[in-house]
């Protein structure tokens, strides 16, 4: 008996989904590195389900390596799947902006301007991954503006599968040039304009890609990630 019930055994899960992910987009853990359910464990303070419920969610996510008799470990970079994920990201946001395009009032715009901000500030206070978020914020809150209930539901889980395949890779996904591409596409949003709407998300998406390098790193020791995090005996 290890001690977890229903309900505390999924919030036990839910704590390692959420610290696991969170150290794989900061870089705190590296592709490649080797998450021991024993180590997990002892991290955590949590049995062995808990961790195992942790460790599937992420790999359903492409977080996760997981295969039979092997230690589980962070996924490694592939570029692959990053072309795949922008070039599905590209096909379904044209189409929201062809919807958009001269229907977003005052309000609707100086929100989404706001939003930019606020990525621009990360930027400025060397914020990577506060500037993805707000990146993220910007891009839903267009499909949301979109009036199909479905395409927030679409683009969010594929939003978070991309955010993980920034993170594994090198380099800085959003940067000065990211942050004006969007401002233009805001722009010609507000003018009408859904073409060079379109013109401004591809290069957008494109500068994405093309600023990662994907040469895998040294991994990261599990305990030297979470240190000062956790209470790790």
């Amino acid at each position: 008996m290890n001690g977890e019930t229903g309900p505390r055994r999924r919030g036990q899960a839910q704590r390692i989904y959420e610290d696991l992910h969170a150290a794989i987009l900061s870089r705190r853990l590296r592709p490649a590195a080797p998450l021991s359910q024993e180590t997990l464990g002892r991290i955590f303070h949590a049995g062995p389900s808990s961790v195992r419920r942790a460790l599937q969610r992420l790999a359903r996510e492409g977080a996760v390596e997981l295969a039979p008799r092997r230690i589980a470990s962070v996924a490694r970079p592939d570029p692959q799947r990053l072309r795949q994920l922008l070039e599905t990201r590209l096909l379904l946001e044209s189409d929201m902006l062809r919807r958009l395009a001269g229907r977003l009032d005052g309000q609707n715009l100086a929100e989404l301007r706001e939003m930019l901000a606020a990525q621009r500030r990360c930027l400025a206070a060397d914020d990577a991954l506060g500037a993805q978020e707000w990146a993220r914020n910007l891009h839903l809150r267009l499909a949301q503006l979109s009036a199909n209930p479905l395409l927030p539901d679409l683009l969010g889980p594929l939003l978070e599968r991309l955010a993980v395949s920034i993170a594994l890779g090198r380099g800085q996904a959003h940067t000065a040039d990211s942050c004006r591409q969007q401002a233009e596409m805001l722009e010609a949003l507000g003018e009408g304009d859904a073409e060079r709407a379109c013109a401004c998300l591809e290069s957008y998406l494109r500068g994405v890609g093309e600023r990662l390098r994907f040469a895998p790193p040294p991994t990261t020791d599990l305990r030297a990630a979470f240190a000062g995090k956790l209470a790790i005996p």
